[in-house]
């Protein structure tokens, strides 16, 4: 229209060009065009990677513990490396065929013609960052909540917590001191992740919650780690097998401490992070009159 002309031949090639393949244009006009959706993909993330890392610890606990039953250390590490390519695969596929279900469940809900809505009834406007703390918030408190069980299973369950080497070994009296406040702490951090379900904004009285849950945390680690003893040999392990058991506790009181002091340091360093989200959250808190406005 500009130069007065009809567009050339080249000209039309080249603006059908920039819109790409017609396999490529056509395919971005079906439905689910992905697997899992950006509503839940930050909760599969997370998800992953408590999975994956649930199975590295596994692995690394059996493989420990059969090296100190049976010796040969080498051959049992090399043997884990590819017992964790199996479970992180198993993992990864299980996550990713539950989070797909999720996705097209949600998308078969949403375009349902029965599924009738009223204009009037919508809910108040949730931001991105908001429906993201939410979806974190609730893969958070189904990860306490499995810990808070398993915590409560091993007392009367120990393979839960040593595998095979429970059968030779008994805990010390250090986690009679320190059992109840771990299961406290847990069920205290439960309420927490439950809360920022609910009310996924953070708030200054949610920072000082966590701040108190990660400051217990820490006292209970370093109690944890004066025991410098977690586990006794069992009195019925016979003689001949004695040397190899003490050497099995041995490896296990080690780990231990090395666990339980990463943890205090971890503790310390979730409290900064807590404490520096409460100040960021009353510097950054608008007014009433303006949140008011934001919710019209």
């Amino acid at each position: 229209e500009a130069l007065g002309r009809p567009l050339s031949e080249e000209e039309q090639a080249d603006i059908l060009r920039r819109h790409g393949h017609p396999m490529i244009v056509a395919s971005r006009y079906r439905r689910g065009q992905h697997l899992i959706g950006p509503v839940f993909f930050p909760m599969y993330v997370f998800a992953l990677k408590v999975g994956l890392g649930i199975a590295a610890l596994v692995t690394v606990v059996l493989a420990v513990v059969t090296a100190a039953l049976r010796g040969d250390p080498g051959h049992h590490a090399i043997e884990a490396l590819g017992a964790y390519s199996g479970r992180a695969l198993m993992v990864f596929a299980w996550t990713t065929l539950g989070f797909a279900a999720f996705e097209m469940a949600q998308s078969r809900v949403r375009m349902h013609p029965a599924c009738e809505w009223d204009p009037r009834k919508l809910p108040k406007v949730v931001t991105q960052d908001a429906r993201s703390a939410r979806l974190r918030a609730l893969g958070e408190l189904v990860v306490v909540l499995a810990a808070l069980v398993w915590l409560l299973l091993v007392p009367r369950a120990p393979f839960l917590l040593l595998g095979p080497a429970a059968a030779l070994v008994d805990p010390a009296s250090i986690w009679r001191l320190a059992y109840v406040p771990l299961v406290l702490v847990t069920i205290a951090t439960a309420g927490v992740h439950a809360l920022g379900v609910v009310r996924p904004l953070w708030t200054r009285t949610r920072a000082i919650a966590q701040v108190a849950l990660h400051a217990a945390s820490f006292v209970v680690f370093v109690v944890l780690l004066r025991g410098q003893e977690y586990f006794v040999t069992k009195p019925a392990v016979t003689a001949a097998a004695e040397l190899r058991v003490e050497g099995l506790v041995h490896i296990l009181n080690v780990s231990f401490q090395i666990g339980f002091f990463f943890a205090a340091a971890l503790s310390l360093v979730e409290i900064g992070r807590a404490v520096y989200r409460a100040r960021v959250s009353s510097v950054a808190a608008p007014p009433p009159d303006s949140a008011a406005t934001a919710r019209h």
